[in-house]
């Protein structure tokens, strides 16, 4: 399936597109000119209100060419005329977020009293209020916000987007069946799905050695990333990089440290894992075997067959949910075709409430794929759902964002696995398990190699190529132990990971809500029908305010000491499933 963007503009034609992006900003110029200088304590409520709207009018309008020339971009990053549309986008985005981002430091100057005043009388807004109490002592000065938003666009966003152009680009020459072939990114990595060991080892060597010949580039825009980042936290006065990311997620230093801390201290459920799958299967493992099929033939499907997995699994949970998640196809906001320049992964973009998401998959026939789907329809029915929010309180912090997305996971996963007996639902778990390490064991993983890289620029300058490789090589090793054997061309793994260009310290988020789905799922499988409704009113909340005081309302207390644990012992009885 390929999308259709007629929503957005009826042809990409530069010259329309440009003239609303120029739109948006001079009514961004406006607006700031007529109330930034009303930001004092004097203010009061229906003005703030009023100004809140205005800006909200802007980011909805702009949102349009934005979101169309990064969709454009994401579906063939190749294409010159999509590069161009993209970076003008960005310009301006660039522009109006240097215009916005004083604001932010006139409101950071009120006093506590007069915020939590505005914050009573417009309960709207009231998250904006909260954030701005938290943020406080980290907002700089309306000069220094202005500068870091001016340069946004040329610091580490256009370092990723340089990433993406020079990695989407690779083909992979690799012989299969006699035959040679060129693969894109996606398709070498399914190939380590396939039932033949020699394949799949032969397909990670050749990704990973493509990356290891660019380790000039790939590993100096890795250190311009971390450096740029890390420049900004401490600019912010953030006790350490990392926790600039947790204040953008709403959660605490001390609750993303335990939740990495206990996440380590249950590796032995990988090692017990992978220590039966070798022994079922006959082999010692590498890492290219972690995903190999146990079943020698390997169910694939078709993507209408996909999408009937799916849509039943949403239907049988709820009706509105499964006719929301329906609207993709019928209206043609997926794109899963597998094709040259096409950015590699998968992702739900929904940048507006007034827009319905989109989704992106590199569809292959996998089970996995299947999975995928599942994965980023969630997030498209989060978006949709959170669509009554406003544009302000429309988008999530990162560790809220992945609950609907697992959740939906988990949703097909039941129903598969109820369709299964004997050692075909046995394998079946094992590949949920093998799935949900991928969530939860492989981003920590990710997350302390990159907590551990962060420091070690910080502290020399840069990091080269095999230091970077050595740290990541010992998080391997910690996670898998001795149940697999890591082989040499492993160690690059780190730099095919788009996240840590893209977003550093994203990828704690997918274990964070691992443990957050797990917990709600187990009530679902506890309440039944009776927790749609609280799970359904979760999601449209959108991020109108703080994770624990959302997940408050479902029952779920994120601060209770053995929260995380609990998801650890769940999967234990997963693991029991398999290995008994």
């Amino acid at each position: 399936m390929k999308w259709d963007l007629s929503v957005f503009y009826k042809s990409v034609d530069y010259s329309f597109i440009k003239s609303d992006l120029e739109h948006f900003l001079t009514k961004t110029k406006k607006l700031v000119e007529n109330c930034e200088n009303k930001i004092n304590e004097s203010i009061d409520a229906e003005t703030a209100k009023k100004f809140f709207i205005e800006i909200e009018n802007i980011l909805d309008g702009f949102s349009r060419p934005m979101q169309f020339s990064s969709l454009l971009f994401s579906e063939d990053t190749s294409n010159t005329k999509y590069q161009q549309l993209y970076s003008i986008s960005s310009q301006y985005y660039s522009k109006i977020k240097e215009l916005l981002s004083p604001l932010n430091s006139e409101f950071a100057k009120l006093s506590d009293e007069k915020l939590k005043s505005l914050s009573n009388e417009i309960p709207e807004y009231s998250n904006f209020f909260n954030k701005i109490l938290e943020e406080k002592k980290h907002i700089l000065s309306k000069d220094g916000e202005k500068i870091l938003a001016a340069t946004s666009i040329s610091r580490r966003d256009a370092i990723a987007e340089l990433y993406e152009k020079i990695t989407s680009s690779y083909t992979f020459e690799i012989e299969i069946d006699g035959k040679v072939q060129h693969l894109t990114d996606s398709e070498i990595r399914s190939l380590r799905r396939s039932p033949d060991g020699e394949l799949r080892k032969k397909a990670m060597k050749t990704l990973f050695e493509k990356y290891e010949k660019d380790n000039l580039v790939i590993n100096g825009l890795y250190n311009i990333v971390v450096k740029d980042y890390d420049t900004e936290a401490r600019l912010r006065n953030y006790k350490k990089p990392i926790s600039m990311r947790n204040m953008e997620n709403r959660v605490s230093d001390e609750s993303v440290e335990k939740l990495i801390e206990v996440t380590v201290n249950n590796v032995d459920i990988v090692h017990k894992y992978y220590e039966w799958k070798s022994e079922k299967m006959n082999e010692t493992l590498t890492p290219a075997d972690i995903y190999a099929p146990l079943n020698k033939s390997p169910k694939k499907y078709s993507f209408e067959e996909a999408k009937e997995i799916v849509l039943d699994a949403y239907f049988e949970f709820d009706e509105k949910a499964g006719k929301i998640i329906k609207e993709f196809f019928d209206e043609k906001r997926i794109h899963s075709e597998i094709s040259k320049g096409k950015m590699g992964g998968a992702f739900c973009s929904y940048y507006t409430p007034k827009i319905k998401p989109f989704v992106l998959v590199n569809f292959t026939g996998q089970m996995s794929d299947v999975m995928t789907l599942a994965h980023e329809l969630g997030h498209g029915l989060h978006g949709t759902l959170s669509s009554k929010q406003t544009f302000l309180n429309y988008e999530t912090p990162l560790t809220m964002a992945e609950i609907a997305s697992v959740f939906g996971e988990f949703l097909v996963f039941e129903k598969l696995k109820n369709q299964l007996t004997g050692e075909d639902k046995k394998f079946f778990i094992a590949s949920k398990l093998e799935e949900i390490f991928a969530t939860m064991f492989r981003q920590n993983m990710f997350a302390r190699f990159e907590i551990k890289s962060h420091n070690l620029i910080s502290k020399q300058g840069m990091a080269t190529w095999d230091e970077l490789s050595d740290i990541y090589e010992k998080e391997l090793k910690l996670m898998f132990g001795n149940s697999v054997k890591i082989t040499p061309e492993y160690r690059f793994e780190w730099s095919t990971i788009p996240h840590f260009y893209h977003t550093p310290f994203y990828v704690y988020a997918y274990n964070y809500a691992n443990c957050l789905v797990i917990a709600l799922y187990e009530k679902y499988l506890e309440e039944g029908k009776t927790f749609v409704p609280k799970y359904l009113e979760l999601l449209e909340s959108g991020g109108k305010d703080k994770p624990e005081k959302l997940l408050e309302k479902v029952g779920i207390n994120i601060n209770e000491e053995k929260f995380w644990q609990k998801a650890f012992d769940f999967l234990e009885k997963m693991l029991k499933e398999v290995v008994q």
